[in-house]
């Protein structure tokens, strides 16, 4: 669920809770019973953007996640670009992220996102159907231990689909599906005698992701006013 304040300018504040169920039996939960049963994070997240026009804007964020194991921090700074194509949008966006995790390490991120949608009436209502694929780099701040771990530059690919139901000018939803490739490394296993049996290897985790986001929206002076960026809630 995302809340939206926007400015006259349309620049806007943002706040955002994610809650993520896993059914994978393998995963420890927040929780041992009832809703929580399933309950693998729970996160929240604040941010300003700054529109400077109809095709820029620039966004900072802060987003604390809970796991039954550990707590992140992400500190995130983003640039966002809009074009239109006849009645195609094209959007853009690039993220630099500062993640801490506890207990664990610190690494930077960079993510590069592209997307495609376009708006329909059906009836009386709007929907917007989207594609979007997002790309996320590491930036660890310790290459020798990069190294040791055979961590690979791209970490994580993204490839979402969805479709917006504007309910009304203040309220929408959006179903989506997303299919998300974790790149990871697996280390080289060694016997007793430090001879390695097993060379270090490169492992791929594929997770399908189904979500539903909400967005309701406030305007300053109460009276909704059109706006073209954001198109999409910012997850």
């Amino acid at each position: 669920m995302q809340v939206e304040y926007v400015l006259k300018n349309t620049s806007f504040f943002y706040f955002r809770n994610h809650y993520r169920f896993n059914f994978n039996d393998e995963i420890r939960y927040l929780g041992d019973d009832g809703i929580t049963r399933n309950l693998e994070r729970v996160q929240v997240r604040a941010g300003y953007e700054h529109v400077f026009n109809n095709q820029w804007s620039l966004g900072i964020a802060e987003s604390y996640a809970t796991e039954r194991t550990r707590n992140i921090l992400f500190n995130e700074l983003y640039i966002r670009q809009v074009n239109a194509i006849g009645k195609i949008r094209f959007g853009q966006r690039a993220t630099l992220e500062h993640v801490v995790r506890w207990p664990g390490s610190n690494n930077g991120r960079i993510k590069f996102r592209a997307d495609l949608d376009r708006n329909f009436t059906i009836g009386r209502k709007d929907i917007r159907p989207r594609i979007s694929y997002e790309l996320f780099y590491n930036l660890n701040y310790e290459p020798q231990k990069q190294q040791s771990n055979n961590q690979r530059l791209v970490d994580r690919a993204r490839l979402r689909l969805e479709v917006m139901y504007v309910l009304n000018q203040k309220f929408s939803a959006t179903p989506y599906f997303a299919d998300q490739m974790d790149f990871t490394g697996v280390a080289p296993v060694s016997n007793a005698a430090g001879e390695i049996i097993k060379p270090a290897a490169k492992q791929n985790a594929y997770l399908p992701i189904w979500g539903l986001d909400l967005r309701y929206v406030l305007f300053q002076g109460g009276k909704p006013f059109s706006r073209t960026i954001p198109t999409a809630p910012s997850e």
